[in-house]
């Protein structure tokens, strides 16, 4: 008899409520309990009436850039895969992939004498990104080791360790999509045919056991030389996302050209993996990456794993010794090199910044812990800049708290966002960022 369960890792299951309620609660006393070390957010609302704040900046010539490759991210749990090949004139090539699960959700019978008729693997993408109208060719492989939730995979993976190379399940030509978009791509390997149409009953009594009998496919993306491509945005939640097995048995009427379907499921519950990789050799600031003191006058910064940009400011030194001061806000704005964005090439949704903690590793600042709301991290058009609170980090750094005076910029979301932004910084004719500070002086 066929037992349902979820996918290892579903995040759907009970007790999710209270797990986040408890999160939350733990996410409270930890950030009450910081406050007695670290300075917390002093609003204007808060402050009494007879207490007045000054305006001053920090300018742009006082904060400097430089762009870095970034190590990895984390490239397991994302809501959305990235699929295809760009060749961006501003940031060299990109190419993303994505391995995930597929699973069974009820019992399979496919007769006594099944006769295998297609098998269709279905991929829903809503949207794209470049401006590319070439073909790319989609290969389907299988994967020999299963995808561990337990484990964290980071974009710097190499997904063909993971799978049966001899001979790809499928290699199929398509076009670009145009809005949302459904892929049918059939897999047209026997072996695969023969496997899942003839699967022993101990393989699909439940998910758990077809999970240790097909773990799952890689789909790769190729395009030829030095043509533009794109990057597809797969939504593997979206019900159509399917893997469809079309068969015929002896039930089937002789007198009607149809055939049976069993849909094999890609939902919210199955584990998957994208994967990355970059080549900047093309890319116009190659030569500056990882190289501070530059006379270049624009930095960057790119989604899906790509570049970020380090920003030092210089001019907040002198504010230790102005002490004490309470900050009550402080707002950084950035803004973009006009001219490099279109429809093809839109602006990324949000940024972020981060911090290096003492082991090395980029850790979200305070500010971006309390919600899109305060933190920001939009463009502003009236501005022409992404704009975006760095109020919490700033008091605490000219307190003593940080450190390190510098913050490294990134896409928001990298791993299923593969936009990217240029930035003029204090060499350019149009100026670089700067930092308004909003304070009061005890």
């Amino acid at each position: 008899m066929f037992q349902t369960e979820n996918f290892p890792g579903n995040h759907q299951k009970k007790g999710g409520i209270l797990a986040k309620t408890t999160g939350l609660l733990l996410f409270a006393v930890l950030l009450a309990l910081s406050s007695c070390e670290e300075s917390s957010f002093v609003g204007l609302e808060v402050q009494p009436p007879s207490d007045r704040f000054d305006i001053k900046n920090v300018e742009e010539a006082e904060i400097f850039t430089s762009v870095w490759e970034r190590d990895s991210i984390l490239a397991i749990g994302h809501p959305r895969s990235l699929l295809g090949v760009l060749n961006d004139p501003l940031f060299g090539r990109m190419s993303t992939s994505f391995m995930t699960q597929i699973g069974v959700w009820d019992e399979i019978d496919f007769g006594d004498e099944p006769v295998f008729d297609s098998l269709v693997l279905y991929l829903v993408v809503t949207d794209s990104y470049g401006s590319g109208t070439e073909p790319q060719e989609l290969t389907v492989w299988e994967l020999r080791e299963g995808i561990d939730y337990l484990e964290s995979y980071y974009s710097n993976f190499d997904p063909y360790e993971m799978i049966f190379d001899e001979e790809p399940l499928a290699r199929q030509m398509t076009g670009p999509p145009s809005g949302d978009t459904l892929l049918s791509i059939h897999l047209t390997n026997p072996y695969i045919h023969d496997k899942l149409l003839f699967a022993p009953d101990t393989a699909v009594v439940s998910l758990s056991a077809f999970l240790g009998y097909f773990k799952g496919i890689y789909i790769t993306a190729a395009l030829e030389g030095d043509a533009s491509g794109c990057i597809y945005t797969v939504n593997l939640n979206h019900e159509s996302s399917k893997l469809s097995l079309f068969y015929k048995n002896e039930h089937t009427p002789d007198t009607v050209d149809t055939s049976f379907r069993y849909d094999f499921i890609i939902n919210e519950g199955a584990n998957r993996v994208n994967a990355f990789s970059q080549d900047y050799e093309e890319a116009v600031f190659y030569e500056s990456i990882g190289v501070t003191g530059t006379d270049d006058s624009l930095y960057y910064v790119q989604g899906g794993g790509g570049v970020i940009t380090r920003l030092d400011f210089e001019g907040l030194e002198s504010w230790r010794d102005s002490m004490p001061v309470s900050i009550n806000s402080a707002r950084l704005y950035l803004p973009v090199k006009t001219g490099l964005y279109d429809d093809n090439f839109p602006l990324p949704p949000r940024l972020a910044v981060f911090e290096r903690d003492d082991e090395g590793l980029l850790r979200g600042i305070q500010d971006f812990a309390l919600g899109d709301s305060y933190f920001g991290g939009t463009f502003d058009e009236e501005a022409g800049a992404f704009v975006m609170q760095i109020t919490n980090w700033a008091q605490n750094y000219v307190k003593g708290n940080r450190t390190r005076n510098y913050l490294y910029l990134t896409v928001r979301e990298g791993g299923t966002n593969p936009h990217r932004a240029v930035f003029t910084n204090n060499r350019h004719s149009d100026g670089g960022p700067w930092v308004e500070i909003k304070y009061t002086r005890h």
